[in-house]
């Protein structure tokens, strides 16, 4: 309980680190729908895939300094000589950074998935979806944020961005299963296995490279 109401009292002093990652899901989302009118586009056929990316890059923008502070601060050092588990704590921030971060931005989109399809079932449909989603983006992205610890963001970045484009190809697919009336079920239960994975591999692979970079 220490730990999570420490890392709560950080993102709180540190603000921008959550609340500027929503207002540019919400920017994004806002001005979709205002250019593809403009453009005489067809709003619905367009408008997840770009949920889907915005989402994304929301993510991959919310863990670009998940770790530095701690490393800077001594925090992970503290931590891995006093033989804390990184991979719990690990586990627990990129947590409250999906309850912060993920869990708005879930919301949010599902109400712009109502706002522009007009489908209340379609966007109840996506919201489980869009929650689970979030959450192995904040896990795969803050593993490329671990390895490129010291060298920037940009390398991590590219490491793990091939790691996330089938996860793009299966969430075009639940969306075609919903918008044809199949049973989407078996893609949210894949999603739910790859999520039940990632939450135990990557917080421990996460903490090798941080005890790795502390040496």
């Amino acid at each position: 309980m220490k730990i999570l109401y420490f890392e709560l009292l950080k993102l709180r002093k540190k603000s921008r680190g959550w609340v500027g990652p929503i207002l540019v899901f919400v920017l994004i989302m806002t001005a979709f729908p205002l250019t593809v009118e403009f453009l005489n586009k067809d709003l619905d056929q367009a408008f997840f895939s770009v949920l889907w990316i915005a989402v994304m890059l929301v993510m991959m923008l919310a863990t670009e300094d998940i770790f530095l502070e701690d490393y800077n601060d001594g925090t992970l050092e503290q931590l891995a000589i006093n033989d804390e588990s990184l991979s719990f704590v690990i586990s627990l921030k990129i947590f409250i950074y999906w309850i912060l971060i993920g869990v708005p931005v879930s919301l949010i989109g599902s109400f712009y998935g109502f706002g522009i399809t007009g489908s209340l079932d379609l966007a109840l449909y996506v919201l489980p979806v869009l929650m689970i989603t979030s959450y192995i983006f904040l896990n795969v992205f803050s593993f490329g944020n671990a390895l490129s610890l010291t060298k920037g963001s940009v390398l991590g970045t590219l490491i793990t961005m091939p790691l996330v484009l089938p996860l793009l190809v299966v969430l075009g697919k639940v969306v075609m299963a919903i918008n044809l009336g199949l049973n989407y079920f078996g893609f949210l239960g894949l999603l739910l296995g790859i999520l039940s994975l990632i939450i135990f591999i990557i917080p421990l692979i996460i903490s090798f490279i941080i005890r790795a970079h502390l040496e």
